[in-house]
């Protein structure tokens, strides 16, 4: 088993945020409305800032990060099912957000519980994060008529 470093770790999910960016604004080009559009526009602004926050983090720590990040980070906080959906709205593009952010913090969830120390201590709090952004978009989807 290789040990993942925390060098290694940050690098990952900057790409990982970067990836999820390239989601976002490639659903909110085949978004159907306005809303969608500035929704998801939105989103890949937010995920461009969190990249932009972990790189900081990442050099704070050390001089330099690994130039690659490992295989299929680029899967962790997207949902690949959605990639070419046409004509998207914004309930949708909220639904998606959602599946996405779920996604990125059961990911990180099992890679604290699987790691030690301050590699597990990072991915802890990223997997906090992103249930914090889940429960805002949760809090956004209309409520099921009684």
């Amino acid at each position: 088993m290789i040990e993942l470093t925390l060098r290694q770790a940050i690098r990952n999910a900057v790409e990982t945020e970067l990836a999820a960016e390239r989601f976002y604004r490639g659903l909110a080009a085949a978004a159907k409305d306005e809303d969608a559009r500035g929704f998801l526009r939105a989103m890949a602004n937010e995920e461009r800032e969190h990249a932009g926050q972990l790189e900081r983090f990442g050099v704070g720590i050390a001089t330099e990060l690994p130039e690659l990040a490992d295989p299929n980070v680029h899967l962790i906080e997207t949902a690949p099912g959605w990639a070419y959906h046409q004509g998207m709205t914004l309930f949708e593009g909220l639904r998606v957000a959602l599946e996405a952010e779920n996604h990125a913090a059961l990911y990180y969830d099992a890679l604290a519980d699987t790691t030690t120390g301050e590699v597990a201590a990072f991915f802890r709090a990223l997997a906090t994060t992103e249930d914090e952004h889940a429960a805002r978009l949760r809090a956004m989807l209309p409520r099921p008529a009684a």
